[in-house]
């Protein structure tokens, strides 16, 4: 029986890890995380602080899925989700919050080095606005951090949401 050329299976190992590559970018997100942080619900409301429990999962290769539970006061709780795809080719994200009071929303952004950053559309305005920017950051390997900025009012940016994750 023939041997395989080397050049034939450098190149079946280099398309390897290209694929491998190509998934490595949402590695860094997936786990479980303690977070903590300031959430302020509403244009004027003041911040308050939250706990959270984050699960971040690689469903597919390319598409991450976060199911978590944030406490405020040791009473008042909500439930928070995200499902993410990554178009590999152009680094482009798709996806569904899930969480707000006025339903489901609507994620379109980039993934850009160690960051998610998408825009949500909500179904109905949050806070004024039919928009808010997310941001999900890879801070290092056990880290992440969640920012959500809102267009706040005449158009000055507030940040309404920034979760610091540690992972367990």
């Amino acid at each position: 029986m023939p041997r395989p050329k080397l050049s034939c299976l450098a190149g079946g190992v280099a398309a390897m890890l290209t694929v491998s590559a190509a998934a490595a970018p949402l590695d860094r997100y997936t786990g479980s995380f303690d977070a903590e942080g300031v959430v302020a619900d509403g244009p004027d409301a003041t911040p308050r602080e939250v706990r959270c429990d984050f699960e971040v999962l690689q469903r597919q290769p390319n598409r991450l899925a976060l199911d978590g539970t944030c406490w405020a006061y040791l009473i008042f709780s909500r439930s928070v989700s995200a499902d993410l795809s990554l178009d590999p080719q152009s680094g482009r994200m798709t996806g569904t919050y899930t969480g707000s009071k006025v339903g489901p929303a609507r994620l379109t952004g980039q993934l850009a080095g160690p960051a998610i950053d998408v825009l949500i559309n909500w179904p109905q305005p949050v806070n004024g606005h039919m928009t808010a920017d997310l941001r999900i950051v890879s801070l290092g390997p056990d880290r992440l951090q969640i920012l959500v900025t809102d267009s706040g009012e005449h158009g000055v940016p507030r940040v309404t949401t920034d979760l610091s994750l540690a992972r367990r």
